[in-house]
């Protein structure tokens, strides 16, 4: 049975999404959504699962952007792990193929790559993360250290740290970094100096929680009223306040939630594939922070039985909405894909494809149509789609769909 303090971690969460709200004194409350001390409480109820469209959520354009590679090597994308935008560039952030950086402007032209890979000062021999604030680009490296370029991708400094992390945050208003160090760590996250001095720790180790194996690459959301933090499995979101993280959005599973005992007791009795098939089927309610959070919508994942789910936080109107996975696409209705976990600057958030699978969706969709109507389509509302799509057909390097958050 998940014991209170890591409820809280889930309900960390949603105070997230809620980080605009926290300064309102009104004590709304509905069915499924209450707060009180500050603290939000969302009520997840898979009967109210419904259909969700990308005009619910969005403004009514998107935006097809290709990386383009042209000729140079540099510009090919292994896999994006994860992507930034700032000062109207991206940053593709590649810790597994390429092990590098690569920064193109909001055109899609390549500018330059960060890829300092080898042993010694100013190199690095893995990648675990990237954070940009200040006009400085800091990546979390190993043989643990924080490594600090500057937005043209030339190295500036570096210094050791005292943990290998996975994923870190680069407070400003601090000047300190937060470290996630990994499910088996005394301390889930620690707090970090210019130095690499450890100067806190949060979230001691719980024996008695399931942490599981996620990669977690979006535990630290930035929100205008300060930062958050949470991690998979649980059910809270923690903003980090006055030195400490306390809890300001819970999901309240109800009698779904995991049973955190039970499923310690099958890990450790069962081999590693038998547990994998015991998990799918018997893991109860999971979140994954995996999705993005701005000034308007907390958006993230959630998991039942194999079948998953898409949680979306409406900070502005304190309502919740729980819908199946894929987001109907009725703006330019090319198809319907599952939401975006990329965010830009502002109200921008993006999903990236290759270009050759955006390329095989158009064939599909004009498998689907008639001659006319595919003429039609190409002409009216599908034609940036189709256009990016046949572009796309002769890259191997990713088409980001962009999309703006309705206000």
């Amino acid at each position: 049975m998940m014991n209170v303090y890591y409820k809280r971690i889930s309900r960390a969460i949603i105070g997230l999404s809620l980080a605009l709200c926290m300064g309102c004194t009104s004590q709304d409350q509905s069915e499924e959504v209450n707060e009180k001390d500050g603290v939000i409480t969302i009520k997840v109820d898979l009967e109210s699962v419904k259909d969700g469209k990308l005009t619910d959520f969005f403004e009514p354009e998107i935006e097809y952007l290709l990386l383009q590679e042209g000729d140079n090597p540099e510009a090919q994308i292994g896999e994006i792990a994860k992507l930034v935008g700032y000062n109207d560039m991206i940053f593709i952030f590649d810790w597994w193929i390429g092990k590098s950086v690569q920064i193109f402007d909001r055109q899609g032209n390549f500018l330059s790559r960060i890829r300092n890979y080898g042993e010694g000062p100013e190199k690095y021999l893995e990648l675990a993360d990237i954070d940009i604030a200040q006009d400085t680009i800091y990546l979390l490296a190993y043989p643990q250290k924080i490594m600090k370029f500057d937005l043209d991708g030339n190295f500036l400094s570096e210094f050791k740290i005292e943990v290998t992390g996975r994923t870190f945050h680069y407070d400003s208003t601090t000047s300190t970094f937060f470290v996630y160090n990994g499910t088996r760590s005394d301390y889930l996250v620690n707090t970090i100096d210019h130095h690499g001095k450890i100067i806190g720790s949060h979230f001691p180790l719980n024996q008695n929680i399931y942490n599981g194996i996620m990669s977690d690459k979006y535990n630290f959301f930035k929100e205008d009223d300060g930062l958050y933090f949470t991690k998979s499995y649980l059910d809270t979101l923690y903003k980090y306040d006055n030195g400490v993280f306390k809890p300001r959005l819970i999901f309240d599973y109800g009698e779904l939630k995991m049973d955190h005992q039970k499923m310690l007791e099958k890990e450790k009795s069962m081999d590693s594939r038998e547990f994998f098939d015991y998990f799918r089927a018997n893991s109860g309610l999971s979140f994954s922070p995996f999705g993005f959070s701005n000034s308007r919508y907390l958006m993230t994942r959630l998991s039942y039985s194999e079948k998953g789910y898409t949680s979306v936080f409406d900070k502005k109107n304190k309502a919740h909405q729980l819908i199946n996975f894929n987001l109907i696409n009725d703006i330019d209705g090319s198809f319907d894909f599952y939401p975006p976990v990329h965010q830009l600057e502002g109200t921008e958030v993006a999903i990236a494809f290759r270009g050759t699978s955006l390329y095989n969706k158009a064939v599909e969709k004009k498998q689907t149509m008639s001659d006319e109507d595919w003429k039609a389509y190409q002409a009216g509302k599908g034609k940036d789609f189709i256009e990016a799509a046949f572009y796309g057909k002769e890259t191997e390097n990713y088409v980001l769909m962009i999309l703006k958050t309705k206000k």
